[in-house]
């Protein structure tokens, strides 16, 4: 530390008491990565810490999918699903569900899902495979008065789920390939 000190003080001179215009202002933080691209809804975009390709990254996924299929299954709309799952045919098939209800005016009341248990996920290369429990609460679909159509009363209470993942990096995210809740 010394010696630094001493190197820095013999430099002194007029010039140098005007601050350097080549060093880096440090008024505004250096970017530590590029933006990343918008996936997922405008309003409930997949956060970063699920955008990452390993297991962290994968497992946010998983939490944020859950959290998705929730949101959208409230609205109903399908669309976001297909958009993260083009190739997984659960998925959409539990879009074209969503959208249909929205096209005659019907909606769910309940069908919570919550997970229970998620142990780390298989990453083999590109790809991450999860086996998971999920918890379903009651759930009913409502027409436009308010009558069920069709519903499900009991609680699922240990739904044993898969959910396969692949690295898309075009969009620097995970994208479902395989879901299967219970």
């Amino acid at each position: 530390m010394a010696l630094g000190t001493a190197l820095l003080a013999g430099c002194a001179s007029e010039a140098a008491e005007a601050p350097s215009e080549s060093l880096p202002s440090t008024s505004s933080p250096a970017p530590t990565t590029e933006a990343l691209p918008a996936v997922g809804p405008a309003d409930f975009p997949v956060p970063p810490e699920a955008r990452t390709k390993d297991a962290a990254g994968a497992e946010a996924f998983l939490r944020y999918w859950i959290d998705l299929l929730n949101r959208q299954r409230a609205i109903p709309a399908g669309q976001p699903l297909r958009d993260l799952g083009p190739d997984c045919q659960e998925c959409l098939r539990i879009a074209t569900n969503y959208d249909d209800a929205a096209a005659v005016g019907s909606r769910y009341i309940g069908g919570e899902v919550s997970l229970v248990d998620v142990p780390s996920p298989i990453i083999e290369g590109d790809t991450a495979k999860f086996s998971f429990s999920a918890r379903r609460e009651p759930v009913s679909l409502v027409d436009s008065a308010g009558t069920e159509i069709e519903g499900r009363a009991e609680v699922a209470p240990r739904l044993f789920s898969g959910l396969y993942l692949i690295w898309s990096t075009s969009t620097q995210s995970w994208l479902v390939t395989a879901f299967q809740l219970g």
